[in-house]
């Protein structure tokens, strides 16, 4: 066999694999960038995703942060305008009665 492989390929010759071996070695090498290029993009993707989650993750706190106060402020609204009422309507009340005195006062002067 030995002898078989050296009369057919001299030194100088190329061996008929050569092209194709190099052609598989340089796809190899393709695949093998290409595989690195894909992880390096899902490795980006992930930190991405993550800042993402954060991000929203702050808008939901500030969000619900943001509705606590304005419902603090509402309550408190309502509290204070239903104070001012029962005020006004205490004073009415006081007006009503000092009104029908100063009547009856005038009546009896009469």
């Amino acid at each position: 066999m030995a002898m078989y492989s050296h009369s057919i390929h001299s030194g100088n010759e190329p061996h008929p694999f050569d092209p194709p071996h190099d052609v598989m070695k340089m796809l190899k090498r393709e695949i093998n960038e290409l595989r690195a290029a894909f992880q390096a993009e899902q490795q980006q993707r992930a930190v991405e995703v993550q800042q993402l989650r954060q991000e929203v993750q702050v808008l939901k706190d500030q969000l619900q942060k943001e509705s606590h106060e304005r419902k603090t402020i509402c309550h408190q609204t309502v509290q204070d305008l239903t104070q001012v009422r029962s005020d006004q309507i205490k004073s009415l009340e006081e007006m009503k009665v000092s009104f029908a005195s100063s009547l009856h006062q005038l009546n009896q002067l009469l």
